[in-house]
């Protein structure tokens, strides 16, 4: 039962599994994979069914038959394409982060209303179970009131040096910070307020890559919670995963841990008792496909059911501006504060 048609543009190491998805979805029919280079996107249309491989994304949009998009380009290139497509008349799901400035993340928010096209961002995080386990504790209000917040997910030196071409025009608070911020504030249902942040960049730029080793960040949300965001693109190669993900939230009466990329991945503590979820398959959604898939899944059923997204163009606007107000902290060297943003 194929019933919409769904193209990928972009197909490098996170595009090729927006095509495995779409291979996969009993409602996705997998219509066109565009990349620049044509080799690529003749392997990802081979490997996973689509029905052409082209490097000219001006042909995927203009084809009538299709209707739903995935952008999964380098962070800095996806306004031009989101606005084009949205032009066309195409839903579309966007690569976390939307945009690498609030101008151009508003752009494609504005193109897509415009147009009464579906724009989600690709916040995978908001379906990974241990994440949503998380949440469901805090709104259940297991930990009472959350205070404290410490996130980490930091990469090894490989992903900048080696694995993203485009590392030079990202940096890790773009590349995992994006992920972490946002899934927070969604466990937390608060907006941040205020940030201050440091950061270095000198040993990537020693290995031939101009961006910043790391981001701390101090963040004031709205209720009063405060989170300490950590990013870092400089772990040992020998390290035993090449990420490495902790969060820990502390509440007035217990706290979630979360470790992410070693054994012990989810634990709750309560006033009156210490629980550790058995979280082999997720507790949310009907895709066995793993989180990762499951948000584009996610966006399929929003095209073909009408459902609502998982992440909205105003949630990509709202962290691509927490981000850039961390990276204004970073130059001033001093906090930075974010006011509620208002629909022109």
């Amino acid at each position: 039962m194929k019933t919409n048609r769904f193209a990928l543009i972009g197909a490098g190491l996170f595009g090729e599994r927006h095509a495995q998805a779409y291979s996969r979805s009993p409602y996705a029919d997998f219509a066109a994979v565009c990349d620049m280079r044509a080799e690529r996107a003749d392997e990802i249309a081979a490997t996973y069914g689509a029905g052409r491989a082209t490097t000219d994304f001006r042909e995927v949009l203009a084809d009538p038959t299709i209707d739903a998009v995935s952008i999964a380009t380098p962070d800095h290139l996806h306004r031009e394409l989101a606005v084009a497509a949205a032009e066309a008349g195409k839903h579309i799901l966007v690569e976390k982060p939307l945009a690498t400035t609030v101008e151009d993340a508003v752009a494609i928010d504005d193109a897509a209303r415009a147009n009464g096209v579906k724009l989600m961002v690709d916040f995978h995080n908001r379906v990974n179970p241990m994440m949503v386990s998380a949440k469901q504790a805090i709104d259940r209000g297991d930990i009472g009131a959350p205070a404290y917040v410490y996130s980490r997910l930091s990469n090894t030196l490989a992903v900048a040096t080696g694995m993203l071409s485009w590392a030079s025009h990202s940096s890790a608070l773009w590349f995992l910070a994006s992920h972490t911020i946002d899934a927070v504030r969604w466990m937390l249902n608060d907006e941040v307020v205020r940030v201050y942040a440091v950061s270095r960049d000198k040993i990537l730029r020693e290995r031939g890559v101009p961006t910043a080793d790391f981001h701390v960040a101090t963040v004031e949300f709205a209720s009063g919670t405060v989170a300490v965001f950590e990013s870092a693109w400089i772990l040992p190669d020998t390290h035993s995963t090449v990420k490495d993900l902790k969060l820990e939230i502390l509440g007035d009466k217990g706290a979630v841990n979360i470790d992410g990329s070693h054994n012990r991945t989810l634990e709750i503590y309560t006033s009156e008792r210490s629980s550790f979820p058995d979280l082999y398959a997720p507790p949310t959604g009907e895709h066995l496909t793993g989180f990762v898939l499951d948000a584009i899944a996610y966006f399929v059923d929003a095209v073909v059911f009408d459902k609502p997204v998982l992440a909205t163009g105003e949630d990509g606007i709202e962290i691509t501006r927490i981000l850039c107000a961390i990276e204004d902290s970073v130059r001033a060297g001093m906090p930075v504060d974010l006011k509620p943003r208002t629909r022109q």
